[in-house]
Order: C-alpha cells, then structure tokens, then sequence
C-alpha cells in the first residue's frame, strides 16, 4: 500500500502585476487555537498563472483542521500542533500532523483512516521555511521507517519549493488575494521494501498567503514510477471557497461573473447559491430567468440568441454583458 503526503487541500486576461506589488515574505501564520476548517473547490484543469476566474470545479472537499492534542493518535504525533482531517474516499478518517512554528511549517506524518497505519516522522520535514519570499529556494529531505501490512518500508521523502514570483490572485467565486507567492513545489515519495521501490512524484505551483494555513490555491500532477515505468496517476489543481470564522477571505465586490464572452456554447457562471438570474436583451426584455443552484455552474447557451446579451442579478446591481455567436 501506498501512503502519499498530498498537502492542501485540493485551482491570460489578467496580467500579473509582479513589479507593481510589494512581495512581502511569508512568515508563521496566526491560527485559531480551537481548530478551523476550509472548503476547497476541486478542478481536473491547470490554469496558468494568477488568473483562475475562467475555472468552473467539479466538487468540493473539506479540510478540518483540529488541535493535534485532541486526536486519538496525538501521542504518536507529540510535537504537532495540528491534525487535518480528510475523509477517505474507501471509509474513515484520514490524518495528516503539521507544526507551525516561527522557524517552519513542517510535517509530521499521518495516520491512514481504513487501515489504521501509522506514518511516524522522528523529525520534522520542513516544508516551507519562515521567512520565504520570491527568488528563495528550498529543500529537505527526511529518511525513516514504518511497518504497512506486516511488511517494513523504508520512505525517503523530499521536497523542493521555490518562490517565482508574487501578484494578485482571482479566483472564479469572487475572491481576490493581493500579495500571493506562486511558488514551484515539487515532492517524491519513494518507498522500498525487500521486494518493491516505487516513487510517487508531485509537481506543480502553489499560491501562498500570509496567516493562511495552506495554499489558497494549486495545481498538481501525480505521477507514480515503478520499475523504470512511470504513470500519470492524476492532474487537477484546487483553490479555497470558504472558511470558518477567524480567516478573512477578500472578495470583491463582483461576486458574480460569467465568461466566456463571446460565448458559442456554453457560458461558465458563477454567483451565491440561491440567487435569481435574469437573462436580458439589448430592448430589456427578459428571455430567460434562472437560479443559481451552486456556486459554480455551465450553462447551455446554444439556444440563445445571437448578440449582446445581459445577466442582473435579481435585487442587486451585478450584471455581467455577454456576446453570444453560433
């Protein structure tokens, strides 16, 4: 069995504005005591760059977040300051044991929720230095043991993470992140047995925030390698959509938004659940009044007429223009 440390979570018209912004370094974050918690919005796509407002999601995941001293495993794990939670996909509870101190952000191990089997670091991986800012490069590696299945696996894990650049973060739910770090990260897990050696290599980008737990957002590409032959496992990225009372979120004031324009077949939207939109003309009149059922949806518009068309938000003053062409 394989035990991958996957951290979270979990997502071209905007242009960066690096040299515009102040890249101030990321340092240890300020978190609730009593726990907290994230939604993260799941995508099989890669947006480049700091522009995610065209991405749709698929599915939602929660990240919880709880005092790593209230977990029934806190003893293995006594230096953790937090146990994240994640239920997994074959039953029980996933548990992965992070430290946040003023030197690092560092990982502990986990525990897999089916089985029970426990992943026990006598040390900490440094994941993400304090202080980290654009242009900095670094890397640790950690080589200890653990017992799966009766069998005794020996796990190297390494990690490399460098900051490239820093601008303003938009994501497709209305939130908007001045002074995100996107940085190169890039993971292997290599595990041997006396009969097997296989890696599991993840590759991508993640955008940090100061006194933000985990990336708002990132993309990744799992590629597992055995014997010489590698294969894509999975490719997606993620970005936050909520979180719990102590963590301020910046949305702008449009939390509504529709794209592509122009549009030919399908329209991404993305507005409050419940919400009541009405599609309208150029005259005002109005062809079509629908509701938000999610947060994030795609529309058929291959029956709507060719021409500028107009989404309001029914009681608000949000409308978005959007050019229809078959």
């Amino acid at each position: 069995m394989k035990h991958t440390f996957v951290i979270l979570l979990g997502f071209a018209a905007w242009v960066s504005l690096t040299h515009g912004l102040f890249a101030q370094s990321l340092t240890q974050p300020n978190l609730p005591d009593r726990g907290f918690s994230f939604v993260y919005r799941v995508d099989t796509s890669q947006p480049q760059g700091f522009d995610w407002t065209e991405v749709i999601g698929l599915q939602n995941v929660n990240f919880e977040f709880v005092p790593a001293d209230s977990s029934a495993h806190a003893e293995s794990f006594p230096d953790a300051d937090f146990a994240q939670r994640v239920p997994a996909p074959a039953g029980g509870i996933n548990e992965t044991f992070y430290e946040y101190n003023p030197d690092y952000f560092g990982f502990w191990g986990g525990v897999d929720g089916p089985t029970g089997i426990q992943v026990v670091h006598h040390e900490a991986v440094k994941y993400l230095p304090y202080p980290f800012s654009v242009g900095d490069l670094h890397q640790d590696n950690l080589t200890f043991e653990f017992v799966a299945g009766g069998e005794a696996i020996t796990r190297d894990f390494r990690v490399r993470m460098e900051g490239l650049d820093v601008g303003v973060l938009q994501l497709p739910n209305g939130l908007s992140f001045d002074n995100a770090i996107r940085i190169d990260t890039r993971t292997v897990t290599t595990d041997s047995s006396e009969t097997t050696v296989s890696e599991i290599l993840t590759e991508g980008v993640q955008f940090w925030t100061q006194d933000m737990p985990l990336p708002v957002a990132q993309t990744y590409t799992y590629t597992q390698i055995m014997n010489g032959d590698s294969t894509v496992l999975f490719v997606g990225s993620e970005f936050v959509t909520e979180a719990t009372v102590g963590f301020h979120l910046p949305r702008t004031e449009a939390l509504f938004s529709a794209h592509p324009s122009p549009a030919s077949y399908t329209l991404n939207v993305s507005g409050s659940v419940g919400s009541w939109v009405c599609v309208m003309d150029a005259q005002g009149r109005t062809l079509q009044r629908r509701q938000m059922l999610s947060e994030l949806e795609r529309w058929d518009v291959s029956g709507w007429p060719v021409g500028m068309l107009f989404l309001n938000v029914e009681g608000t003053t949000s409308t978005q223009r959007v050019l229809i062409t078959h």
